[in-house]
């Protein structure tokens, strides 16, 4: 054959050559080779990185010289570089058609796409036509994807990889199967991704100018989860939700996540941007305070031991040594304490809420006054074998084993301002003995003997001639109770009923016995209670082991997840102030219960929830359903606070104040230019009715105290007969 003939077969092969087919591909689809493809510059197999020199494909037994003139061939263009696609954009692109459920063999509309392959030139093989059928393309058969790269060539024929590049491939993909753990993609990371949630701003703020990139490995959807893994997975899903460490999207939380809150399909861009722009927190209150909790608690039930547990009341009758100098049968009774904690004396003690530690209360100052008048009409009752004297009334001496010594009626009474004394005689204590503090001019002790100073120094002497002072006495004060009740009695006695013992006075006017059952700082007035500081140190104690649990419980769930939305400063201003509001309520309505525990503060937080779900209202899809969700378990717990040592009166209380302070306090997002101020006027009228609110509660307790017979019904549903006892004030332990 000539070289004109072999001109002319090219010619005419290059005009108007027959298709020729290859074998059927794995779709089922028979690929075509069209060597007239014009205008696409192919890359050499042996040519990777550098300039590839454009070729028209060859058909097989059809080359001759003319292809390498013809013009329409290609190989006189200059060399042209093959745009290529990096790695890092290919794989966004693939985690983008995952996020939004379709395969990467699938478009837009589920619509499969074909791709036709050709060969590139080659006169050594015959054969590359096979290549297309062992590449997966199925990475680059996306809609958009496709339409960038045709967007450069003049015709829609997708061009096959080369030699190098499919090695070069297949190395990679042999490399990155050995990184993969064998796991689906988890349902949270495609919830996180979904929800627009990045990870760039709070305290995960990741390295400017780094591409973060995925933490699911894109192949790892063609693993299949077995029964096994599933059933493992419905344990471990909710508890990694619970203590996950993502940023906590706005309107859901862990509260929306439990009861399947979700976001609308459609939000307006400039609500995505302000939830995005959302500071992340670290719960640094969250774990101080619980922090603090568990240690008080654990302090607490070391030093002040365990009360009897339960709902009644515990009795201990044993016999006694009392006041008449023989043994008798004494009963004490004990209120019971189901959270497994200290008695209600010792958490009073300890800072407990308690309205007559904080104030004045007027019917404990009655019961002083009332004990007060009797001393001073009582005098010294001695016994006639001189074996011991005590302190008591007329009616308590007996007439005939004993001698009562009552100024002015016995020889032994002393002279005031040349006047007898008519309030006296007291054991073991005379102003013409006492040398410290003197009875002297003008310090002269006055006649009243509730107004004698504590002696401490006697003049020498076995002997005064004083049948009231030369006796052994058997009784001194004892303050008794949670209500300041004093006895003059022995130390026995004042031991088994877990009282305080004043060895050093004579009378009871000469203690006080409010600052003994109060504990803490000592009042600057005695008379006068002013420990108001109880209203947030009770915040920090329990009654007892399963009531700091739940506390823990709830702040290491509900607190935390909320503080990593607002903060440690905005979430410890609700939890604080809440708290206080909650207690000043509870002293008001129920002034002679011991109350611990940060019970408003949680029903404060509780209502950061409900502010929050308003707030989001226009986010959130069914947002009514969250609403009534989210309003069972505060009617719950409510319900439980009839319970007995369980406040009502700080939830209710601590709920509204922790409302308010929410809507001032919490972040926000807006929904336009009207809402955003609408929003800001929001925020000062909260202020002004928590204030308002503050300031009427601060009223009633110490300027006008209400007094509410009923009220202990809306905390207590009396089950039994002492299911919900009554502190009595004129109740006697004995």
């Amino acid at each position: 054959m000539d070289l004109s003939s072999q001109d002319n077969l090219s010619m005419t092969s290059t005009e108007t050559p027959p298709p020729l087919y290859v074998p059927p591909a794995q779709h089922g689809m028979q690929k075509i080779v069209d060597p007239l493809a014009r205008g696409r510059a192919f890359r050499m197999v042996e040519e990777v990185d550098g300039f590839s020199v454009p070729q028209t494909p060859i058909t097989p037994g059809a080359a001759s010289l003319c292809s390498f003139t013809s013009s329409r061939s290609g190989f006189g263009r200059p060399p042209r570089r093959r745009k290529r696609q990096s790695v890092a954009k290919m794989s966004f692109r693939a985690a983008a058609a995952l996020v939004k459920g379709r395969s990467l063999r699938e478009g837009p509309h589920h619509r499969r796409t074909h791709r036709r392959s050709f060969t590139p030139a080659s006169f050594l093989e015959e054969d590359t036509v096979d290549f297309p059928d062992e590449l997966d393309t199925s990475f680059f058969t996306r809609d958009g994807l496709m339409h960038e790269e045709l967007s450069t060539y003049a015709d829609e024929v997708f061009e096959t990889a080369s030699e190098a590049a499919i090695k070069e491939a297949e190395d990679g993909r042999g490399a990155e199967e050995s990184e993969l753990t064998g796991s689906a993609l988890d349902k949270s990371e495609l919830e996180r991704s979904h929800l627009m949630m990045p990870l760039e701003r709070g305290w995960r703020k990741g390295k400017e100018g780094v591409l973060v990139q995925p933490k699911v490995r894109l192949r790892q959807e063609v693993v299949s989860l077995s029964g096994q893994q599933r059933r493992g997975q419905r344990i471990a899903v909710p508890v990694q939700k619970l203590f996950a460490r993502e940023k906590r999207p706005y309107g859901l939380g862990m509260v929306g996540r439990l009861t399947n809150r979700t976001y609308r399909k459609r939000i307006d861009s400039y609500v995505k941007r302000q939830i995005e722009d959302m500071d992340d927190h670290r719960p640094f209150f969250t774990y101080w305070i619980t922090f603090v909790h568990l240690l008080i608690t654990v302090l607490s039930v070391c030093i002040y031991g365990i009360a009897p547990v339960g709902f009644s009341q515990h009795e201990t009758v044993d016999s006694v040594l009392r006041n008449k100098g023989v043994y008798e049968n004494v009963k004490f009774v004990q209120q019971e304490n189901f959270w497994v904690g200290p008695s209600s004396e010792a958490l009073i003690h300890l800072g407990a809420k308690f309205s007559p530690c904080m104030r004045r209360d007027g019917q404990v100052h009655e019961l002083m006054q009332e004990k007060r008048e009797e001393e001073r009409h009582s005098g010294c009752c001695v016994r006639n074998d001189r074996s011991g004297c005590l302190q008591t009334s007329q009616e308590e001496c007996s007439s005939t084993l004993a001698v009562w010594i009552k100024w002015p009626n016995n020889p032994s009474v002393p002279v005031l301002d040349g006047k007898l004394r008519q309030y006296g005689s007291v054991c073991h204590q005379d102003p013409r003995i006492c040398l410290e503090p003197a009875s002297v001019s003008p310090h002269e002790w006055p006649d009243d003997i509730t107004k004698w100073p504590i002696c401490t120094r006697y003049s020498t002497g076995n002997h005064t001639n004083l049948p009231h002072i030369d006796c052994a006495i058997t009784g001194r004060p004892c303050c008794i109770g949670t209500k300041g009740r004093c006895e003059i009695t022995s130390r026995e006695y004042c031991d088994f009923m877990k009282g305080y013992f004043h060895e050093e006075a004579t009378l009871c006017s000469q203690v006080h016995c409010m600052d003994d059952v109060c504990g803490l700082l000592p009042f600057l007035n005695p008379e006068v209670p002013d420990q108001f500081y109880r209203l947030w140190l009770s915040l920090f104690l329990h009654a007892g082991i399963l009531h700091c649990l739940v506390s823990v419980l709830f702040q290491m769930t509900i607190l935390r997840d909320l503080e990593k939305l607002a903060g440690w400063l905005r979430i410890s201003i609700i939890y604080i102030l809440s708290g206080i509001t909650g207690n000043l309520a509870s002293a008001i309505f129920l002034p002679y219960r011991a109350e611990v525990g940060p019970a408003g503060s949680q029903f404060g937080i509780l209502a950061c929830l409900f502010v929050e779900l308003f707030q989001s209202w226009q986010i959130l899809a069914r947002p009514w359903r969250a609403f009534a969700k989210l309003l069972c378990v505060v009617l719950f717990l409510f319900a439980f606070g009839l319970l007995p040592w369980i406040d009502n009166f700080a939830h209710v209380c601590g709920f509204a104040s922790g409302l308010f302070l929410s809507f001032a306090f919490l972040p926000y997002i807006s929904f336009g230019r009207a809402d955003m101020y609408r929003k800001r006027c929001q925020i000062l009228a909260s202020l002004a009715v928590f204030l308002g609110l503050l300031a009427g509660l601060l009223v009633l307790f110490y300027v006008y105290p209400l007094k509410c017979e009923w009220c202990e019904l809306l905390t207590c549903i009396p089950l039994t007969d002492k299911f919900c006892e009554k502190y009595d004030l004129n109740a006697h332990l004995h």
